[in-house]
């Protein structure tokens, strides 16, 4: 802990450090990660094969290596672990939630460190230390017993499963009576609808609230500000990587974890202009037992092509579009994100409760609908003739539901594709 302390506040140092120093500092990390990996993990011995690793000086020098992705270095096995790993190591496993787990290890060091990245956004954005927080999260997720800073009143955390009734939600924050509110996005956006629906609130309000783990949608944080009268700061990260960028009190972009990974931002290999879309290829510099070197995290971002004036000096980058993969596939073979429905279906909170999408087939979209007392058969005239113009040429069929199905990890995925022909398409 006093380890962690100590990284934590040396974190918070680095978020107003001059960005030319803070750059020196990270090309320094990546030289030293990048022959390491090359000298004593076998799976990047191979990849480097034939590459002058000692040339690379920089990030600028980083699109000369290859990028890696998760079925490879869960296909190198035991050939990814660093030679030199020294124990006892700490294991993590990835949800899994768009696929198959990912397990890792990472060393002691490390993981002290890692727990200082994954606390930093909280801190930075105003979490006080002895200030309390009701968290929604997969309880099959959770710890199994307390820090031991808990046990002195240091960051106390209510923990309730995600999927808890918001009755339940509200009767446990009017009793414990919290000071800040974290979740999935998905998961405060039924909370809010269900206090705004029975005329509930919470109380006291909160003073904070945090988003992480899905795609924040501008109309849901609206819905879950106005419900709720506190500001509200997403935090973007993964278990591979750790919180990597995080918004400020400005709340106009993410500022990145300049002290902990490099981040790309490409297309087709190479990198993209500031403001263009690109996917996530990150190298996380301090893990030194199973290295992720250009690791791509497949999700869609783009730099912001303004400054924050919170005078964080670590650039902003735009989380905009979830997941590569998460994209509608169109009979004359191109490919769009369904942003553009979640935006319709997100601003129709007084009808919805939750819904979900789903491409079944090379012409076929599912759409299914958890609706409110409110929800009439004119509404749902009105959503399939909107969202089937902006879907066509591609069939819309909607589904009411009681309940849409989590995935293994506790989120409530909003579009999901489903395995189908894909050369059926391009005929």
């Amino acid at each position: 802990m006093i380890r962690r302390a100590w990284y934590l506040a040396h974190m918070l140092r680095n978020e107003r450090l001059a960005l030319h120093r803070l750059l020196l500092r990270q090309d320094a990390l990546l030289r030293d990660l990048v022959r390491h990996a090359a000298e004593q993990v076998p799976l990047y011995r191979s990849l480097y094969a034939g590459i002058d690793t000692l040339s690379i000086r920089g990030a600028a020098d980083l699109p000369r290596l290859p990028v890696v992705g998760k079925s490879q270095l869960r296909a190198a096995g035991s050939n990814w672990i660093s030679r030199d790993a020294l124990g006892p190591l700490v294991g993590i496993t990835t949800s899994g939630s768009t696929g198959a787990p990912l397990r890792f290890d990472i060393d002691r060091t490390y993981d002290q460190w890692r727990k200082a990245q994954c606390l930093r956004p909280y801190i930075s954005n105003g979490r006080r230390l002895f200030a309390r927080t009701l968290r929604l999260r997969p309880l099959a997720r959770a710890p199994t017993k307390r820090p031991w800073f808990n046990r002195l009143g240091l960051l106390p955390e209510l923990l309730i499963d995600a999927a808890a009734d918001p009755g339940h939600v509200r009767q446990v924050w009017q009793s414990a009576r919290p000071q800040i509110l974290q979740g999935y996005p998905s998961r405060l956006r039924q909370l809010a609808i269900d206090c705004l629906q029975s005329g509930q609130a919470l109380e006291p309000a909160p003073r904070l609230i945090f988003t992480d783990s899905e795609l924040l949608l501008p109309e849901t944080r609206e819905l879950i500000e106005r419900t709720f009268g506190a500001p509200l700061i997403d935090i973007f990260g993964t278990f591979e990587t750790d919180n990597i960028a995080y918004q400020c009190e400005r709340r106009s972009g993410y500022h990145v974890a300049l002290d902990s990974v490099i981040i790309e931002i490409v297309r087709d290999g190479a990198p993209v202009a500031h403001g263009q879309t690109g996917e996530l290829v990150v190298t996380v510099l301090r893990n030194r037992t199973m290295p992720f070197i250009r690791y791509n995290l497949r999700d869609l971002a783009a730099w912001a092509t303004e400054p924050c004036g919170c005078g964080r000096t670590a650039p902003l980058l735009r989380v905009i579009a979830g997941r590569s993969d998460d994209t509608i596939l169109l009979p004359d073979g191109r490919e769009r994100t369904p942003q553009d429905v979640f935006v319709e279906l997100a601003g129709r909170s007084r009808v919805l409760r939750q819904f979900q999408l789903r491409q079944t087939s090379a012409l076929r979209m599912v759409l299914s609908i958890v609706p409110t007392a409110a929800f009439t058969a004119s509404d749902r005239r009105d959503l399939a003739d909107k969202l089937g113009r902006i879907l066509q040429p591609l069939q819309l069929d909607i589904e009411i539901t009681e309940r849409i199905r989590a995935d293994t990890s506790g989120k409530l995925r909003a579009f999901i594709r489903e395995p189908f022909e894909r050369a059926f398409i391009n005929q």
